[in-house]
This record gives structure tokens, C-alpha cells and sequence, in this order.
């Protein structure tokens, strides 16, 4: 944590320049707050010396007009202080949450691997939310307190500076148990904020996996799990709230010591003709006045001690890093690609083996292996989301490394075994954001063998659910072909494209796919004979090496690919 004083704030300063007009207008709007009230104060004396000791007529009608002219003054301006405010950290969260959403999204993909989902959500929602509150309600009560503080304080000096400096004494001890307080609270916020981020990847995970949790009876083993957090987080927060109040106390003590001097010290001026009576209540209004902003930015001022954390959990995912997109992009289609002597490392253990094979323009290589065997991997390192330890990859004799990973993923067209299906329309998953073509859109849904669409009353209007749960895991691996070969990119990539689909639709499917990818290059990854068969080269692996790579009749012979598939004996 950074420890410059007003960190929070500075970080928020250039979100808030943006919306300069709404910011004079509300602050001009917290002035006329101020005054409006230290005048509310300042009222006590013509009420008195005028109306009950002078006994002026005029004054009697006059005096009571001029309240409700200033009392609604005051109403209209604090309506417009905290709208404007309002809008301004409506404004600033929204502009930080997508700034945020996109630094995330456009992360290197190792680093949003060591991000949970729940870590994410809390970042860009609740603590993103928790910074709106400042801005909309804390920082324009902390200003407009500071301003009555200003005026009320500027009053009573004018009425009687002596005894002002007498109450003011009094009052000002309070700022010592406040700063020790502050530290407390900015300890415990963070703490209250990561069981946040607990909460949410407790539920995220019990609901992602409900088929689970139910077939296992293990509802009450969740629930459990998920009260224990809980408890956590309420022990935080009432130890967090604790110390917010623990101001209140204080405040009362210091504040009644200078209430009491003042009563008596100025009662006694009154008493020897020192002070009028109007002049001491007025004093003594905007003393008592004085109580209640005091008390607002005692209380705030904890709050924008706050500031600080939830700004250092947002700048843990602005400064998220990022991939490169300063590299000139690959602007032209994937014919040929080629591994050199790959290896890849994570941490202390060798994923990948010194790999060495070349895909020529056209040509389908199918992947085989036991789980853990690096297949994945490749795909990992040709999409750009890790490096190669050592070794090159080519595309067209171009290394991938020199050039910028978004645009490579262009030109690929992918369908992985999760089908990763987004909770909106069948129609909205297949075309995932590239302009609708009729014929095009119509030939990948029927190459797809996507009939079920015809089955719902709203056809491709219908809304699959949260990961596709309204559908059947072949009709979401269905969808996700369908989006592939929507895409029509020049580089395929299935990975277990079809293991949720039955014999009879996998047959249909892998007709369709073998009219489609015979003028592309293309990669599979699989684990049934059946999709295989067709592929121009199979290499087999083995943790991280390759160990077989042929045509498909001359490796089908070797110990390893029978071990893999279970042929032996």
C-alpha cells in the first residue's frame, strides 16, 4: 500500500476532471450549503433581540419569511450538491469498470490464470461500487462539512472570537483518537474486501458445478463451507464497525466540554452586559451546529482512509500485464506452421520436450496422448497465451513472437471440448459478434447438423442459459462448430470438438468437416479412433514428447498409439 497522504483521491482526480462543469456547479452548490446554514445560525440573534426582547412588529413578520426563503435554499442546493455528485461517481465508476474489464480481458492469459473469477468479480463490482459511494456520497458530505465547519466556525469568531478560540480548544482534541482510528479501519477493509472475493468464488464454484454438489449430497457440506466465510466476513465487519464508531464517544465527550464552557463563560458575559442575548444563542446555535458536520467529517474522514484500499484492489487489475499489441499483425492466412525444437517450462516442472514438426498448407494433424501428455500446451503456445521456453514457431516462416497474438487468432478458427457457450441467443453464440451473413450463417448451422434449433418455438432467437444449461452437451458442442465454421478462419482447431456427441451425429459431423477443412490447415485433438482416421499426419505424445508421428496406417501399429487407445493384447 502506497502511504502518500490522499492517495485515493489523487488517483480518482483525473476521472473526476472530465465532468469540470458538474464539478463548479457542485461545489458552488456546497458553498451556498455552508452559508446557508451558518445564516440558519446566525438567524438566533435578530429572533431574539429583535422579536422577544425589542418586541419589533415588523421583524415578527419579516424574520420568518426570510427562514423559509433560506431553509428552502438550503433544500435546493443540497438536492443539487449530491445529484451532481451522484452523476459524477455514476460517470467515473463506469468509465473505471470498463477500463478495468478491458485490462483484464486483454491481459496475458497466464496472468488471468492467476485471478479467480470471484477475485474478479469483487474487484470490478463491489469494490469498484464502494468507490462510487465516496465519490457520490462521502467525499460531497466530507466538503460540505468542512464548508459549514468553515462558515459556523467564521461566525461564531465574528461574534465573539474570544470565546470562540475558548470552545474551539475543546473541541479539536477529538482529532487524536480519529487518526489512530483511520489506520485501524484501512487495516480491516482490506481484510473485509478479500472475504468478499471468498464469497463470491464460494458461490461461483457450488453453482457451476450444482450437477455435482446434488449427486454427491453435498448440499450441506456447501452450505457449511460457504457460513464459515461468512462468518468470517460478518467478524469483519463488525469489527470494522466497531472502530467507525468508536469516534462517536469521543466526539460527545469533547464536544459537551466545550458546549458546557461555553454556556457558562458566555452566560456570565451576558449576565455583566458583555453579550447580548441574541448574540450569545446565536454563538451558541452555531456551536451546537458545529456538532454535526464535526461529526460527519470525522466519520468520513475514515472513509477516505478507505479510499486507499480500494484503490490499490483496483490497480491490482489495471496493472494487470498486458499482451503486446504493439507488434505488426499477421495479415495474411495460416498456411504453414512449424515447431523447432519447442520447449516449455512452467514454474519447475517441463511441460513440453524439445518438439520439432512442420503442418503444411492443407494438411490435417491429429494429436493423440493420455492426459498430461502436452497436447493442450501446443495449442497454448500457437494461440500466444505462453512463450516457448526455448525453440521458434513459425506461421508461414513468420516467428509467431514477432508478431502481434490477437491478430494470429484472426485466422483461427477453434471449438474446444467445454464448447464455451455464452448465455445469450443460439443465433448471438454463432455469429459471437461478426456481421451476419444469410447464406453463410445458413450453411454452418447445416453443416453443424444443428436441426434441434428448429425444435424451439423462438428457433435461433432462444436463449441458451447461463454455459449453455438449456441445452444438451452435443447441442452446445453442435453451437460451437457452428460458430467455428461461421468464423470460416484458415487455420482449424479442434480439441475433443466431438467427444460429447453420439456415434451417429459424430459421423454426420465428421463428413461435413472433412468437405470443410480439406482446403485448410487444421489441428485435432482427440481421443476416439473415428476422428482420426482422416488425418494426414497423427502424432502421438507422450509427457511432452513426441514418441510416434506418421500417416494414420503407420502409426496405428506402433506399441504407443495401441497403448494410448487401449489395443494392446
Amino acid at each position: 500500500m502506497k502511504n502518500e497522504k490522499w492517495y485515493g483521491v489523487k488517483f480518482l482526480l483525473p476521472y473526476i476532471k472530465t465532468y469540470k462543469l458538474r464539478i463548479i456547479w457542485a461545489v458552488f452548490s456546497m458553498v451556498m450549503v455552508a452559508i446557508t446554514s451558518a445564516l440558519g445560525a446566525y438567524m438566533m440573534k435578530p429572533i431574539l433581540n429583535n422579536i422577544f426582547v425589542d418586541k419589533n412588529e415588523a421583524m415578527l413578520t419579516l424574520i420568518p419569511f426570510a427562514i423559509i426563503i433560506l431553509f428552502v435554499t438550503r433544500g435546493i442546493f443540497r438536492f443539487l450538491s449530491i445529484y451532481l455528485a451522484t452523476s459524477i461517481g455514476i460517470g467515473v465508476t463506469k468509465t473505471i469498470r470498463s477500463e478495468m474489464f478491458g485490462r483484464a480481458i486483454n491481459a496475458e492469459f497466464a496472468t488471468i490464470q492467476n485471478k479467480t473469477v470471484g477475485d474478479l468479480n469483487a474487484h470490478i463490482i463491489q469494490t469498484v461500487l464502494n468507490m462510487r459511494n465516496v465519490i457520490a456520497r462521502t467525499l460531497p458530505n466530507y466538503l460540505v462539512s468542512v464548508m459549514t465547519i468553515i462558515a459556523l466556525v467564521g461566525m461564531i469568531l465574528f461574534l465573539n472570537w474570544k470565546l470562540s478560540l475558548f470552545a474551539i480548544l475543546f473541541a479539536s482534541i477529538v482529532i487524536l483518537p480519529v487518526r489512530y482510528l483511520g489506520k485501524r479501519v484501512k487495516q480491516h477493509v482490506l481484510s473485509a474486501e478479500k472475504m468478499i472475493s471468498g464469497l463470491t468464488d464460494s458461490i461461483n464454484e457450488t453453482f457451476n458445478h450444482i450437477d455435482i454438489v446434488k449427486v454427491y449430497n453435498r448440499t450441506e457440506y456447501e452450505q457449511k463451507r460457504f457460513d464459515t466465510v461468512l462468518e468470517y466476513y460478518k467478524e469483519f465487519q463488525l469489527k470494522l464497525s466497531r472502530y467507525k464508531e468508536a469516534t462517536s464517544p469521543a466526539m460527545e465527550f469533547f464536544v459537551s466540554l466545550a458546549i458546557a464552557s461555553v454556556v457558562y463563560f458566555g452566560g456570565t458575559l451576558v449576565i455583566e452586559d458583555g453579550m447580548t442575548v441574541g448574540d450569545f444563542f446565536a454563538f451558541l446555535t452555531a456551536l451546537m451546529m458545529l456538532y454535526a458536520p464535526i461529526k460527519v467529517v470525522t466519520k468520513n474522514a475514515l472513509v477516505l482512509n478507505i479510499l486507499d484500499t480500494y484503490v490499490k484492489r483496483t490497480e491490482n487489475i489495471l496493472k494487470m500485464k498486458q499482451e503486446n499489441h504493439t507488434l505488426p499483425p499477421l495479415d495474411e492466412a495460416i498456411k504453414k506452421i512449424e515447431f523447432r525444437a519447442v520447449s516449455l517450462t512452467i514454474g519447475d516442472k517441463e511441460i513440453l520436450k524439445n518438439l520439432s514438426f512442420t503442418i503444411e498448407e492443407n494438411e490435417t494433424f491429429a494429436f493423440v496422448g493420455k492426459t498430461g501428455a502436452g497436447k493442450s500446451s501446443i495449442l497454448t503456445l500457437l494461440f500466444g497465451f505462453r512463450t516457448p521456453t526455448s525453440g521458434q514457431i513459425l506461421i508461414n516462416g513468420i516467428d509467431i513472437t514477432t508478431r502481434m497474438a490477437p491478430s494470429i487468432r484472426d485466422h483461427i478458427s477453434y471449438v474446444n471440448q467445454s464448447a464455451g457457450t455464452f448465455n445469450t441467443t443460439i443465433q448471438e453464440n454463432i455469429l459471437y459478434g461478426l456481421p451476419y451473413d444469410e447464406a453463410r450463417y445458413a450453411q454452418a448451422v447445416a453443416l453443424a447438423h444443428c436441426e434441434f434449433i428448429d425444435g424451439f418455438s423462438q428457433k435461433d432467437a432462444y436463449k441458451v442459459g447461463e454455459n449453455g444449461k438449456k441445452l444438451s452437451g452435443g447441442q452446445r458442442q453442435r453451437l460451437a462448430l457452428a460458430r467455428a465454421l461461421y468464423k470460416d478462419a484458415s487455420l482449424f482447431v479442434l480439441d475433443e470438438a466431438t467427444s460429447a456427441l453420439d456415434t451417429d451425429t459424430e459421423n454426420m459431423i465428421q463428413e461435413s468437416l472433412l468437405h470443410i477443412i480439406a482446403s485448410k490447415t487444421s489441428i485435432v485433438i482427440a481421443h476416439r479412433l473415428n476422428t482420426i482416421k482422416h488425418a494426414d499426419k497423427v502424432v502421438v505424445m507422450s509427457q511432452g514428447e513426441i514418441v510416434e508421428i506418421g500417416r494414420y496406417s503407420e502409426v496405428a501399429q506402433s506399441d504407443a498409439f495401441k497403448r494410448n487407445f487401449g489395443l494392446e493384447g
